[in-house]
Parts: C-alpha cells; sequence; structure tokens
C-alpha cells in the first residue's frame, strides 16, 4: 500500500509512425505521458484525431439531444439501476478502433437521429401553427374572406382588432371615414375601415399609435378569419399526437439503446482524448520522442510492446518543469482504495509524501462506527451499500462501497454500545441467546441510561482517540521534516510541539482526575490532589498523581514555547536573508506560540469529543422514539423515527466524520499537491477494448 514506484520512459520513433506508437501504448494503458509538445506534426495523425473529434462530437449531439445523462445519478440506480452491460471493441491499433466506431455509430445512431429530426421538425411547425392559431384567436368569429376584401382597387378596406375601449375615439379619428364596429368578446373587437386608397396612409398610421395592425393570416391558410383558425386549430391537435407519439418511440428507444449508446459516447471520448494527449510529441521533424511515466512493475510489458523502436527507462526523479511533475501514482488493495476519495478532497499526495488512505481507511469506520453506533442501523446501511453497489458503476461504486463500510462499522460497534434500534440487544430473545459468548463485550460502551458517569466515560474515549489522532498527524510531520533534512523544523517546532501537546493534553486529564478543581491543583488553595490521573496513573503506575502532573507540566509547556519561539525567530531570519517577507516579527511570533498554539491544542482535542457527543444525541433520539411507541404511539412512529434518525443522523455523521479529517487532522502535516498518475486508457465502465495478438506480439 502506498505510492508506486515509476520509471521514466522516453520512445524515440519516425515521426510517420507516431499512430502505431500511440496504438500500442494505449493497449499498454499504464502510461502517464509527458507534455513535450513540438511544432512538427504527422499530417495522417491530424487527420485521425480530426476523424475522432468529429465523431464524438456527432455521438455527443445525439446523447445531449435524448437527455442521457452521461454519468448515472443516485436516484436513477436506486430505483432503476445503472447499465452493467459493457460492449467489447475488438481492436488492431487507433486507426481501427476509429473506423469501427464510425461503423457502429452509423448503424446505431441512424434511427434515434431521424427520430430527433423528426421531432424537431414536428415542433417548429406546432410552433408556427400555434403562433398563426393565436394570432388569429381574437378574430375567430369573423366569418369574412379577407382576400377579396384586401382586393379591391378604388378602396381601401382593411379589419383590425382593438380593445373594445379605444372604439369610439378611433371613430373620431376617422370621422370621414366607414368604421364598422364588431364585438367579439369583452375585450376586444373587430374593426372594419373603408376609405379611399389615399386614405390608407392616414389609417394606418393613426392605428400603429394604438398598437394595432391589420389581421395576417398565413397564405397556407384560409383567408377567412373562423376557418383558418379551425384548420389552425385541427392541424396543431394532430401535430400534438405525432409529437406525443415521437417522444414515447423517443424515451422507448432510450431504454433500448442507453447501454450501448453510453459505450459509444465512453469510446469514442477515449479514442479522442487519447490523440489529442499524443498529439505532437517532441523531437525533430522527421523522428518523434514520446516521454513518459510508467510502474516498475510494467516495466516488462513496455519493453515487450515498444521493441520495435529506441526505448529507454530509467529511475523517475522530481523534476523541476511544473508541466512535467513526477505523477503520483497510489497502490492500495482493494478495501483500502475505497477510502482515496475521501484522499482526493485534499488532494493527491506529492512523491516522497506518505499517502494517508491507509489510515483513512483504518480511522473513518472507527469515528463513524462510534458515532452511528446502533447494531440495527448499521445493518440497514450496510444492506443499503451493498445493494448500490450491486446496482452502481464508475464513481458511485466506490462511494457505495465506502457507504457499507461505514454501516458495517456502526454495526459492530452496535454490538459495543448494546443497542439495535434503541433497545438493548441482549433483551431481544434471539440475540441474547446467539450473543450469550460476547456478554462481556457486548455493551461494554452502554448508553442506554445516560447516567452522568456513562457520558464522562464516553467523552473520555472520544478524547483518547482524538489524542491518538492528532498525536498521528504531529510524528507524520515530522517524519516529513526528517525526510526534507529540516533541522530547524524538526528541532524547534516538530518536537517542542509534540512534547507541549502532550503536556497540555496531560493537564487536562489531571483537571478531569482533580474533579475539574482547576484552580485547586495547582496547590493555590492548599489542598494536595494525590487523585490518580485518567489514562496516564494507569499507564505509568500510581505514582503518577494529579498533583505531580500538575507541577511538571507548567514548566514543560513553558520550556517547549521558548524553544518554538527562537525557532520562529530564526525562520524569519531566514526569510530575510532570502528577500522573503519577514512576517509579523517577534511579538507575532510570541503571540501566535503561547496563544494561538496552546489554544489551537485545547480546541483540537475538545473537537474530537463530538465522536462521544453524536453517540449521546443518536441514543436520546432512539429513546425518545421508543417512549413514544411504548406509551402508545404505535408501529408508525417507530418505524418513521428510525427511519428519520438514519437519514438526518447518516448524513450529520458523515459531516463530523469528513470534519474531523479535513479540519482537525489534514492541515497538520498534510500537503496534498501531487499530480494524479493518470493512464493513457482511463478506467472504462461501458465499454472493454480487446486488443489482437497481432498487436501485443
Amino acid at each position: 500500500m502506498g505510492q508506486a514506484k515509476l520509471l521514466k520512459t522516453t520512445v524515440i520513433l519516425p515521426r510517420i509512425e507516431t499512430h502505431e506508437a500511440v496504438s500500442k501504448l494505449a493497449e499498454f494503458e499504464w502510461f502517464h505521458p509527458l507534455q513535450n509538445a513540438s511544432e512538427h506534426s504527422n499530417p495522417y495523425f491530424d487527420d485521425l484525431l480530426l476523424n475522432a473529434q468529429k465523431l464524438f462530437q456527432d455521438i455527443d449531439e445525439v446523447i445531449r439531444s435524448l437527455g442521457i445523462p452521461t454519468e448515472i445519478g443516485i436516484m436513477t440506480t436506486l430505483f432503476k439501476g445503472a447499465p452493467q452491460k459493457r460492449t467489447d471493441y475488438k481492436i488492431n491499433d487507433i486507426q481501427s478502433f476509429i473506423v469501427e466506431l464510425e461503423k457502429k455509430s452509423k448503424v446505431l445512431l441512424e434511427e434515434p437521429i431521424s427520430l430527433l429530426k423528426t421531432q424537431q421538425q414536428t415542433e417548429k411547425e406546432l410552433e408556427e401553427y400555434r403562433n398563426a392559431r393565436d394570432a388569429i384567436g381574437s378574430a375567430s368569429k369573423l366569418k369574412m374572406e379577407l382576400s377579396g376584401l384586401r382586393s379591391l382597387k378604388t378602396f381601401f378596406a382593411e379589419i383590425f382588432i382593438v380593445n373594445s375601449k379605444d372604439i369610439k375615439e378611433i371613430q373620431n379619428s376617422f370621422s370621414d371615414l366607414i368604421v364598422y364596429p364588431y364585438k367579439l368578446n369583452d375585450d376586444k373587437s373587430s374593426i372594419t375601415v373603408i376609405g379611399s386608397q389615399e386614405d390608407s396612409e392616414k389609417v394606418m398610421k393613426v392605428l400603429r399609435s394604438f398598437n394595432v395592425h391589420p389581421i395576417q393570416i398565413p397564405s397556407d391558410l384560409p383567408q377567412n378569419p373562423s376557418t383558418a383558425y379551425d384548420k389552425c386549430q385541427k392541424i396543431c391537435k394532430e401535430l400534438e399526437k405525432k409529437s406525443a407519439e415521437i417522444t414515447k418511440k423517443i424515451e422507448k428507444l432510450k431504454v433500448t439503446l442507453l447501454p450501448k449508446l453510453l459505450s459509444l459516447y465512453e469510446s469514442s471520448k477515449i479514442a479522442k482524448d487519447v490523440l489529442e494527449v499524443t498529439r505532437k510529441p517532441g523531437g525533430t521533424k522527421n523522428f518523434a520522442v514520446i516521454q513518459g511515466y510508467i510502474p516498475v512493475s510494467m516495466e516488462r510489458r513496455f519493453e515487450t510492446l515498444t521493441k520495435s523502436y529506441v526505448s529507454v527507462t530509467e529511475p523517475a526523479y522530481l523534476d523541476s518543469n511544473p508541466n512535467n511533475q513526477l505523477p503520483t501514482l497510489l497502490f492500495n488493495n482493494r478495501y483500502t482504495k475505497t477510502f482515496e476519495v475521501i484522499t482526493e478532497t485534499q488532494g493527491i499526495p506529492s512523491p516522497g509524501e506518505v499517502d494517508p488512505t491507509p489510515i483513512i481507511a483504518f480511522v473513518w469506520p472507527v469515528f463513524y462506527g462510534l458515532m452511528f453506533a446502533d447494531f440495527g442501523h448499521g445493518l440497514l446501511l450496510f444492506g443499503l451499500g451493498m445493494f448500490l453497489r450491486f446496482r452502481a458503476n464508475g464513481n458511485l461504486k466506490t462511494w457505495a462501497t465506502l457507504l457499507a463500510a461505514s454501516g458495517a462499522a456502526a454495526t459492530i460497534a452496535g454490538l459495543g454500545v448494546g443497542e439495535m434500534f434503541g433497545f438493548h440487544i441482549l433483551e431481544i430473545n434471539i440475540f441474547g441467546y446467539v450473543l450469550e459468548p460476547l456478554d462481556g463485550l457486548v455493551g461494554i460502551l452502554n448508553v442506554s441510561e445516560l447516567t452522568f458517569d456513562q457520558v464522562v466515560n464516553i467523552l473520555k474515549v472520544s478524547v483518547a482517540i482524538g489524542i491518538v489522532h492528532l498525536l498521528m498527524a504531529m510524528l507524520l510531520k515530522l517524519r516529513a521534516d526528517i525526510l526534507k533534512r529540516n533541522k530547524l523544523a524538526v528541532l524547534t517546532h516538530d518536537i517542542p510541539y509534540i512534547i507541549q501537546f502532550l503536556a497540555v493534553v496531560a493537564l487536562i486529564l489531571a483537571a478531569i482526575g482533580s474533579g475539574y478543581d482547576i484552580i485547586g491543583m495547582f496547590g493555590i488553595t492548599g489542598v494536595t490532589h494525590d487523585e490518580p490521573v485518567p489514562w496516564l496513573t494507569y499507564m505509568f503506575g500510581d505514582w503518577v498523581t494529579v498533583d505531580l502532573v500538575a507541577k511538571a507540566t507548567p514548566p514543560i509547556i513553558i520550556a517547549t514555547a521558548g524553544i518554538m519561539i527562537y525557532g520562529g525567530k530564526k525562520e524569519q531570519e531566514l526569510a530575510a536573508k532570502h528577500g522573503h517577507d519577514e512576517g509579523a516579527g517577534l511579538m507575532g511570533i510570541v503571540i501566535e506560540v503561547i496563544l494561538v498554539r496552546i489554544i489551537e491544542i485545547l480546541s483540537n482535542v475538545i473537537s474530537y469529543t463530538r465522536i462521544g457527543i453524536m453517540l449521546l444525541v443518536h441514543s436520546a433520539l432512539l429513546v425518545t422514539v421508543n417512549q413514544s411507541y411504548e406509551t402508545g404511539g404505535g408501529l408508525a412512529v417507530l418505524i418513521g423515527g428510525n427511519i428519520g434518525i438514519m437519514l438526518i443522523e447518516g448524513l450529520i455523521v458523515y459531516i463530523q466524520t469528513i470534519r474531523l479529517h479535513l479540519y482537525e487532522w489534514f492541515p497538520k502535516w498534510y500537503m496534498g499537491e501531487g499530480v494524479e498518475f493518470k493512464k493513457l486508457i482511463p478506467k472504462k465502465v461501458y465499454s472493454n477494448l480487446v486488443w489482437s495478438e497481432k498487436q501485443s506480439s
């Protein structure tokens, strides 16, 4: 587990054969190309890339027009399931791959493209007739032939639709013309204006001031408003029916072709991306130089595939060129790999940096399990995760596995607290018999009665877990500075900070042991506290008392603070020497070390009490639901309450678990500035590339 060792590879070949080499690298897959582009190109390669881009664009356009998401959502996965079937593509090289994709797309997209064009044309016609119907609508009661009226040569005659309240004013404006009004409804009326041809301009000008225009009926419709309106209505109904039928066909076709369409989309994108990444490798006009990184374990296979060219492999080192930064390839087992999604939220580890994934794989279930500890809820969450994992694909499958792991942890922790849906598990007959051999372990962290002692014990366990987690982060920071040979940071920051942290923690535990007599434990009140210190007395013996810890820790805290202040001053002097900002000066360092860092330690430790608090909240909610059930609430209250608690608490516990990592743990040691190792052929969800034996030989 951790980071895989890499080799830097260099392949030299005639530029005209670039596409053949890229085909072999695509078959190899585990190749992270370096971006050393040159101005030289291979015309054949460029044509191949254009074909791939056009193919992907055509497929993408159909996918978008059909409304098919390229990633299946969680709700669709739960109720319908994500496509599991993969399409095999038997190929010799990238060129034959693109040719096969073009053939498949031509056959597969023919019907959807035809339906989409028909639907588009139908919608266009429907919109035109709807607009015509709306324009004629207010004049639909008129049974007058407009073409005959407008064909008069001696007279000007036109029909307008106006607001009924404007008729009198319009008539006054045309006192010397014939104006015939006809009421269509409460708001609208038609007016027929008749005059000489010389009056036409005056009529149009006046009516434009009322925002009124002559009735216009499309030439392909009868020029009788009533007849034209009826025909528009009829055509609209026919087109709406046709559009609905086409939509049904498209939806049915989407279900039938979904896996094949997604496979075609994924494969065409792979072909396009591979050619875009490797388009113009470095080198000269006639010879190309392709460089990249491969895992050490793949060296022999790489040499076999590239034996036709000049191929050189060498150990990979950090490169100062930001474009060619050494990538990071995480190498974890199947279980641990699930938790890489949490690591990725903070960034990929740099080469040489510790991969936090194995630690998260252990710590995450502990945190989540304790906060969501219930045997019944854990089993249901585990079942939901496994069900979703079975029906999901791609990245969602990983999150489903994480959900199942969290549920399994909650189930085990549920045994520890002895709870199942808020009831004590040993009081349930069947479980009481089955779990009898584990009687000493089941319910060891009992939260059923919520007494003061139980609450204190739970918070003690939470704080202890937090101390271990934070100490782990500090030790990892110490390790990183030792590897960097940063003696100043190691001696004046890392080691003193760890000692100071342990001293502050010991002081907190002493305060708990003294019964929270914080002032008295320092001897100010004259009382000597010889009580044992939680955890410390058990670990080191009875000689460790509250009085001893209270006297020993303050000098240690002050001494470590002094060392860190000295180290901070030295760091500022070094920064000034190299022309960097000196910072806030000595006073700023003193304030940061004495106030900020000590308060930060206290807040960090206290922050982990949320583990116990969430457990107590979970238990209290279940007690409330069960009491409501026992006092006559019925099964609806019991079932509904448990479902509500699972939904709300499950999400809150996830947020708290991720928070403890992102805000308390990661910032203390982790940089996460690495570049992910990207295979030339990424992980495929809907397709398989089957390379011919000839290509592999």
